[in-house]
């Protein structure tokens, strides 16, 4: 694989999911069992995703920087300090701090070490000791494009699936980094957009297939069963 440690600006942002054995027709079922999940990343969208599954019971980790904490303190959050949210393994890899914040785990990795990429192999090693000690299943990436392509590097590492939501901040990769553009499209799993515009437009600069290509808008009611039913036929695809 082509490493990720090579460039420069690298910054990332994924989701995991733990659900072992379900399939699509098992969508209620499914939101009565324990599934674990891990966001990261700044992005606004990474908090609705977040928000939505915890909606549905789930178990959610959010790892964000401390520029993201910031700004969850002006929008005046209830931010709760957490002692009980890491793994042991993961409490010394990188400098963090950590809240319960509206049902969600937060864990505000350091601006150095997130920003730095000279200090990304941290991270690197710090998402797989996580993984390591609260197994995932699925790994789930927001732009901008090191972000997506860190995060899917990961994903490969891991032997997991890996989805990718998509937007027009990653555009400008396939025109200045077109062979890593064409390495993630090909590693992905499943790529969500938030219009049948952005997908029209994602699969004629893309070589994936239409049933890889998702619609779901962030803001729609049904955020959160939607997303369990294509982690869980993502799940299923590779059980």
């Amino acid at each position: 694989m082509v490493s990720p440690f090579t460039g420069s600006g690298i910054t990332l942002s994924y989701v995991s999911y733990h659900m072992p054995g379900v399939v699509p027709s098992e969508r209620l079922s499914a939101r009565r069992r324990i599934v674990r999940l891990c966001v990261i990343g700044d992005s606004p969208d990474v908090r609705r995703y977040a928000v939505a599954l915890v909606a549905q019971g789930h178990q959610v980790y959010w790892l964000a920087s401390t520029e993201a904490l910031r700004t969850l303190h002006n929008e005046a959050a209830q931010l709760t300090v957490a002692t009980d949210v890491l793994p042991a393994t993961c409490q010394y890899v990188v400098p963090v701090q950590t809240y319960h914040y509206e049902g969600i785990r937060l864990v505000c990795v350091d601006q150095e070490f997130w920003q730095h990429p000279d200090l990304h192999t941290r991270l690197f090693t710090y998402i797989s000791l996580f993984q390591r000690a609260l197994p995932c299943a699925v790994l789930h990436t927001w732009g901008p494009w090191r972000i997506a392509y860190l995060a899917i590097y990961t994903a490969r590492f891991l032997a997991v699936p890996a989805v990718l939501s998509y937007s027009s901040q990653l555009v400008s990769a396939r025109l200045e980094q077109p062979f890593l553009w064409d390495w993630v499209v090909r590693q992905v799993a499943a790529v969500i957009v938030s219009s049948l515009a952005e997908q029209e437009r994602l699969l004629a600069l893309a070589p994936l297939a239409l049933r890889q290509v998702h619609v779901l808008d962030p803001m729609q009611p049904h955020l959160g069963p939607t997303l369990t039913a294509l982690y869980a036929r993502l799940r299923a695809a590779t059980s």
